[in-house]
């Protein structure tokens, strides 16, 4: 599967800066933020190496810093994420790439299982619907994709909880907008996570 050259379609991808014991807090609970750090910088390098693969443009929004001129990969576009909660981030996010790009896709940096058929899926469905969701085990999203930026969406989510996604698709069919669902794949955001990943790869 190969991602269609006349597809027009940005991928953002949400980021922190790699600061010990500021990443993957709910990890460093039972590891601790050494290894916690140690994780997430794993997860990062995975998902650029995926994103490096694919044949579209990419957007790293990183919250707090942006790595060093001399860190970053010159095929990436670096952005500081805005100030407020996450889906004020994702509103900016969106706005900004769609100001260059008919589609849009955004993901986060803790699901490893993600493949570029997940990615093309999304792309190809937004032909189709307004939004694309990839729904994850924990209750919330693992991808959202879109044509256009609908704010309302993502505003007065509980952010962080199990009922992220059923909220989202809620404001979704309110207001009446078309959508689909991906595959549901898992986050790492606990010890458990991270070890039942660890055992299957």
């Amino acid at each position: 599967m190969t991602i269609d050259s006349n597809s027009d379609c940005g991928l953002i991808i949400f980021l922190r800066f790699p600061e010990w014991g500021k990443v993957k807090t709910r990890l460093a609970e039972t590891v601790g933020p050494d290894k916690a750090l140690l994780i997430y910088k794993e997860l990062s390098e995975l998902t650029l190496r995926f994103a490096f693969g694919l044949s579209i443009p990419v957007y790293l929004f990183y919250e707090n810093a942006l790595p060093a001129e001399i860190e970053r990969i010159s095929a990436f576009h670096y952005v500081r994420q805005t100030e407020g909660n996450l889906g004020d981030k994702i509103i900016h996010a969106l706005k900004y790439v769609r100001e260059r790009h008919q589609k849009i896709i955004i993901i986060g940096s803790d699901c490893p299982d993600l493949m570029p058929s997940d990615i093309i899926n999304a792309i190809d469905h937004l032909d189709q619907v307004d939004i694309v969701i990839g729904p994850s085990e924990d209750g919330g999203y693992y991808l959202l994709g879109c044509r256009e930026v609908f704010p309302e969406i993502f505003e007065s989510i509980s952010w962080s909880t199990s009922s992220v996604l059923q909220e989202t698709v809620a404001k979704v069919e309110r207001k009446g907008l078309s959508y689909s669902l991906l595959r549901m794949l898992a986050d790492i955001d606990t010890e458990d996570d991270w070890f039942r990943y660890k055992s299957q790869s």
